[in-house]
């Protein structure tokens, strides 16, 4: 429990970019497809 809160806080700043990422490399195979 602690550790997992302790890891969340840690990460914060950075998951609107690992975000950001994980859209960026799924959006080629949807279009792909889409097309």
């Amino acid at each position: 429990e602690f550790c997992y809160r302790f890891n969340r806080r840690f990460w914060e700043p950075e998951m609107p970019l690992r975000l950001l990422n994980a859209c960026l490399a799924h959006t080629p195979v949807k279009i792909a497809e889409f097309g």
